[in-house]
């Protein structure tokens, strides 16, 4: 079964949202007060493994996107 390019336009939308929902969390618990911040120099900072699920859910999304604009055409 071969998706059509709006199906896959439809599923980068969606990792698209979800992934920028893992990247903002932990700015919105940080600003928030729910979460306390790290020391300047601990390496940690907002990279946890959520951010980072955050991360590659967008850069799917965008090689998605690219993938269904290509079929479109």
């Amino acid at each position: 079964m071969a998706l059509t390019s709006e199906t896959l336009g439809q599923i980068a939308l969606l990792l698209g949202i979800v992934g920028f929902g893992c990247l903002a969390w932990p700015i919105v618990m940080r600003l928030s007060g729910k979460e306390e911040a790290e020391p300047l120099g601990s390496g940690r900072s907002l990279r946890s493994p959520l951010w980072w699920a955050g991360f590659l859910l967008t850069v799917a999304a965008v090689f998605l996107q690219r993938i269904a604009s290509q079929q479109g055409g």
